[in-house]
């Protein structure tokens, strides 16, 4: 069968940056990081993916390799196809082209918002950016470090972030999550307006 399923746990990489770009990946359940490191050992995570959303196909279409390392977050699994089929699917579809030209645009959008906030926003603005989109229900089961990185901050100003935000009674931390109490008052310290 040319439909293929991964299951994993938390902190498994699925490939690493330069790896051979031989699969396009789907998220069936939990949730999957693509992050970059550099040669400092600095990481940064470009995205963080849930199910039924695409990975993989970028690299698939135009490069031999991945451009960038893909990690579980959650345990969970991953449907994936082998490159050739997918770009064959491509050539019988002409529906999926645009499809895949939609998440890329949209993940494109997503990530010069990113750059604009990295060079302009202070590191609580997105910190609590990372928070609000890493709780969805309201409870983010997520490291510090992990909310670092989506920030594109250091742990240490992370740390002092979230201090701070549980001491304005924002959040409440716990044992491996962190609880958002007033997600109004977050929005307002990200520049977001309450939905």
């Amino acid at each position: 069968m040319l439909l293929n399923e991964k299951h994993f746990e938390r902190q498994r990489i699925l490939y690493f940056e330069g790896s051979d770009a031989d699969r396009i990946w789907v998220v069936r359940e939990g949730e999957v990081r693509l992050f970059k490191s550099s040669g400092k050992g600095h990481i940064i995570t470009l995205d963080v993916l849930g199910p039924a959303e695409i990975f993989g196909a970028l690299s698939g279409l135009e490069r031999e390799v991945y451009p960038a390392n893909a990690e579980a977050v959650k345990k969970g699994s991953a449907w994936w196809l082998p490159r050739s089929f997918f770009l064959k699917l491509l050539g019988e579809n002409p529906q999926l082209p645009l499809e895949i030209l939609q998440i890329v645009s949209r993940r494109l959008r997503d990530a010069h918002e990113r750059l604009r906030s990295f060079a302009q926003d202070p590191a609580p603005a997105r910190l609590a950016r990372a928070l609000l989109r890493a709780a969805p229900t309201g409870e983010a089961h997520v490291t510090r470090r992990a909310l670092a990185e989506a920030a594109g901050t250091t742990v240490e100003t992370a740390i002092r972030a979230l201090r701070r935000f549980e001491r304005a009674g924002l959040v409440r931390g716990k044992v491996g999550c962190l609880e958002v109490v007033d997600e109004a008052g977050l929005r307002r310290i990200a520049g977001e307006s309450s939905s």
